[in-house]
């Protein structure tokens, strides 16, 4: 369960012992093996206790967040802080894998919960779908509705109820991409208008979430230093985990690898600044805390610290003494707590942790249900008590079973009675018990392990394991929750889990108290063992009795080409009996449909590839056309795949596509190529597009750069930041521009800072800071040179070639350049002046060299017909087309 597996049984570990381990997760991330924590865990838990300080953070992507703050504001003043981001990075790059949009949107939201485990901050989001770059405010409101964005983030300020608000951003152009500014402007109307009964009435009338006025609004001045009015001290030892707050927060930091984020833990001081903005206290001026009430009670407070000090190697007795008196001091500050009820802590960074209900909602006051969470898992690790949730399998079809086994260890010195239970995944789910009757309570002996083994039976109609934002097609730019119980959480809670209540050997606890005993949530998880790795676990999830993938989803053709084009049909079993049935295609109207093929599945995990070829009509039109495939067994029809987004530093994640083609028709010209050479790139699928359409790519691997024959290629294409992400790029970059300068046509899309500085290209040219891009997918596009061969051969490239693009016409423009490069195109967004970097041509010996901005890695894959065309121009040596 936690990354410090060693029990509190064992004598404890002084904190200066504990300054060596590794650092432990405030929140467990829950496919870890189990372990209590040890103390570093139980150090961190009880530095929670005692007060009441909130702080809500709000930015507009994932890697906005000032995660050195998070880290201080928890690890140091041990206050309940939370990251907002409007959005989950859908429309940026991907540096690890191909995934791009609302793939890269778990990617990058399973990221933030990565650096949210270290730095121990929670995490929310709003509604809004990253669309891409946008350079004005307007902008962006254009694709996101105002006041929804705004009831978002009120709704996330009335739930967590903070004291203060910090802003990332001003608001004003100053903060370059429109977003940024957006989320600037979120947060100091929200928090003008949190507290304020006649805006959103409906969330108290609908959610229960009542009017919230924050206290103080901080902006982070990490970007403009001159405006900082209180300064504090990220270079600060953590005692219990033996770094400074602000390396832990670059570990954090690091945890956004597909964003390129990776940081060095510098040791030494390190300045965390702010301004003050707005101020309800008056007294502000003295500090972050300064004219906030903080307090719990005095008798609370008191025992609360007492317990902090209670962590040496012979103090587990008196812990757990002081554990228990706070539980009653809770419970009576609970039953005299004057504050608005409001909603409990949301569900853990993990989707599984135990601070609420499923929903995320409690009728206790948000800072008493915060303090019994900590409380429970304090007593949790004091006592020694380590919990497992196993299942016999990591998937489950509709209609069928799911056996689980549940471990609890008592390692501790006295006897406990613990209650093991599953819970259930949802409505028409059944739990029963395996081992025997009677009910799940066991006495547990110390030193003793106690297993209960259960079944839990999915109904007929299980619905698939998928994020709750994505199982409705988004609006706009705006995700559609299907229900208010988890908006706003990265995750909604794991289906899969396992109760943990654990009670003194005895008389049952007052039912007030009930809240601050030990024990707690754990996702139900496989294990597996890696002979490399070891111990691997993988969450459960709901899957489709029958997986249908259909390759390729997106194709262009080629129109008035005769003959057939082929599809590949893959489907998955994922059930543990037999199906039988049948797989077609689902052609328009009007075009001759493949019969169907049968299959038989006796296995679970069995799969088959499905051959079809289809034949359109001899005149076909150009436009866009859907090619479906569907699986029949019985009365049931399967239509889609479900796929998965599994990286070493974040969780595994589902989502599901139908399984459908968007088949383009347009005409293309294909110049004549032998060998085309590719050196990928990030989140590239540019090769597999182009070979879609009968270019004759090759991978260029790093023995081929080394060592292999360059000049048998016709063309040489480096992918989107391939410098970046190829080290045989880099060290063989000159054999290369040799290649060109003997004849070759070297091909370069977009690449970063790291491309200029080091020199890449043959003839200078730089990007600026922040760099030229045209956000506009429909910004008009002027020919500089209309004769040149790359805007007429084979392609003529006129106005209609620049209809249908996607998020944005191209990025990374060179700013200045060499006069041996001759620009091809101008392009500009609107109220700017126009920009020609987006597309370079020059003469290298006797060869070409081509730089070139334009956004070809988004466009060929969505199957935009004028970037094909363009491109393929650019493939073209000087020869005649393809008739």
């Amino acid at each position: 369960m936690h990354r410090l597996t060693r029990s509190l049984a064992l004598p404890l570990l002084s904190l200066a012992a504990a300054a060596a381990l590794p650092i432990r997760p405030l929140r467990a991330q829950q496919l870890e093996p189990p372990g209590t924590g040890g103390v570093v865990a139980l150090e961190h838990e009880l530095r929670m206790l005692g007060h009441d300080k909130r702080v809500l953070m709000i930015g507009a992507h994932p890697d906005d967040e000032d995660t050195e703050l998070l880290t201080l504001l928890v690890r140091r003043d041990g206050a309940e802080a939370a990251y907002l981001a409007l959005n989950r990075g859908e429309g940026g790059q991907n540096l690890i894998g191909p995934e791009l949009g609302e793939a890269l949107g778990l990617i990058r939201t399973e990221e933030l919960l990565a650096a949210r485990r270290l730095d121990g901050a929670r995490q929310f989001f709003t509604r809004a779908y990253d669309f891409g770059f946008s350079k004005t405010l307007d902008d962006t409101w254009a694709h996101w509705p105002r006041d929804t964005v705004l009831k978002d983030v009120v709704r996330i300020i009335r739930r967590f109820r903070p004291q203060v608000v910090v802003s990332v951003f001003s608001g004003t152009p100053r903060d370059g991409h429109g977003q940024h500014q957006a989320a600037g402007w979120a947060a100091q109307e929200a928090f003008r208008v949190a507290g304020d009964p006649s805006r959103f009435p409906e969330l108290e009338r609908e959610e229960g979430l009542a009017p919230w006025a924050p206290l103080k609004l901080y902006r982070s001045t990490r970007f403009d230093t001159a405006e900082t009015t209180l300064t504090l001290k990220g270079g600060a030892l953590d005692p219990a985990v033996g770094q400074s707050y602000h390396q832990i927060a670059m570990r954090s930091r690091s945890q956004h690898r597909s964003q390129d984020m990776g940081r060095l833990q510098e040791i030494g001081p390190s300045p965390v600044r702010v301004m003050l903005w707005a101020d309800r206290t008056g007294k502000g001026a003295g500090g972050l805390w300064a004219g906030v009430d903080t307090t719990l009670g005095p008798r609370y407070a008191a025992l609360a610290d007492s317990a902090r000090a209670l962590t040496g190697p012979v103090e587990r007795a008196r812990l757990l003494a002081v554990l228990d008196r706070l539980a009653g001091a809770l419970g009576a500050a609970g039953e005299g707590d004057t504050r608005t009820a409001g909603a409990a802590g949301a569900a853990g960074a993990a989707g599984a942790d135990d601070a609420a209900g499923a929903d995320g909602r409690s009728a206790v006051p948000v800072r008493l249900a915060d303090q019994r969470t900590h409380l429970r898992r304090a007593t949790t690790i004091a006592q020694g008590l380590v919990f497992d949730a196993l299942a016999d399998d990591d998937r489950i079809v509709a209609g069928q079973e799911l056996g689980v086994t549940l471990s609890a260890w008592n390692t501790g010195a006295a006897p406990v009675r613990v209650r093991l239970a599953p819970v259930s995944p949802g409505p028409g789910w059944r739990v029963r018990r395996l081992d025997g009757p009677g009910d799940a309570w066991v006495e547990l002996a110390a030193g003793a392990v106690a297993t209960r083994r259960f079944a839990l039976a999915a109904p007929a109609d299980a619905a698939l394991t998928l994020p709750y934002f994505l199982r409705r097609p988004l609006t706009g730019a705006m995700y559609q929750w299907p229900t208010d119980s988890v908006d706003g959480l990265p995750f909604e809670p794991a289906p899969f889990r396992a109760s943990f209540e654990v009670r003194p050997t005895g008389a049952a606890p007052a039912a007030a108290r009930e809240d601050a005993l030990a024990g707690g949530m754990r996702e139900i998880a496989y294990r597996t063992n890696d002979q490399a790795l070891g111990e691997q676990r993988r969450p459960v999830r709901v899957v489709p009795r029958v997986d249908v993938k259909l390759d390729p989803d997106t194709i262009v053709w080629r129109a008035g080409t005769a003959g057939a084009h082929h599809f590949t049909v893959t489907l998955t079993h994922g059930a543990r009996d037999t199906t039988t049935g049948r797989v077609r295609l689902l052609v328009p109207e009007g075009w001759p449909a493949p019969g169907p093929q049968s299959f038989t599945f006796t296995r679970e995990d069995e799969a088959r590839d499905f051959a079809f070829e289809v034949t359109p009509p001899a005149k076909l039109a150009p436009g866009a056309y859907s090619v479906r495939a569907v699986a029949e067994a019985g009365s049931r029809r399967y239509d889609v795949g479900v796929f998965t987004v599994d990286y070493p530093h974040i969780r595994l994640r589902s989502y599901a596509s139908p399984s459908a083609a968007h088949v383009v028709v347009a005409p293309l010209a294909l110049p004549k190529l032998a060998h085309v050479g590719y050196v990928r790139g990030a989140a590239d699928r540019v090769p597999e597009a182009l070979r879609q359409v009968g270019v004759p790519v090759e991978l260029l691997d790093a023995r081929t750069l080394a060592q292999g024959d360059l000049a048998r290629y016709d063309v040489i294409v480096v992918g989107p930041r391939a410098y970046e992400t190829s080290p045989a790029l880099l060290a063989h970059n000159d054999r290369l521009l040799q290649y060109a300068r003997n004849g070759g046509r070297l091909v370069v899309q977009y690449q970063q800072y790291q491309f200029v500085r080091g020199g890449y290209a043959p003839f200078p040219l730089t990007i600026a800071t922040p760099h030229d891009r045209v956000t506009d997918e429909n910004a008009a596009v002027t020919a500089l040179v209309p004769g040149a061969p790359a805007l007429t051969t084979p392609n003529p490239i006129g106005p209609a070639d620049w209809a249908g693009w996607i998020q944005e016409r191209g990025l990374y423009f060179a700013h200045t350049w060499d006069p041996a490069y001759r620009p091809l195109l101008s392009m500009h967004d609107p109220g700017e002046a126009p920009k020609e970097g987006g597309l370079l041509v020059a003469p290298l010996g006797t060869g070409t060299y081509v730089y070139t901005g334009l956004a070809f890695f988004r466009e060929l894959p969505a199957g935009v017909p004028g970037a094909f065309r363009l491109f393929l121009n650019l493939l073209a040596p000087a020869r005649a087309p393809v008739p």
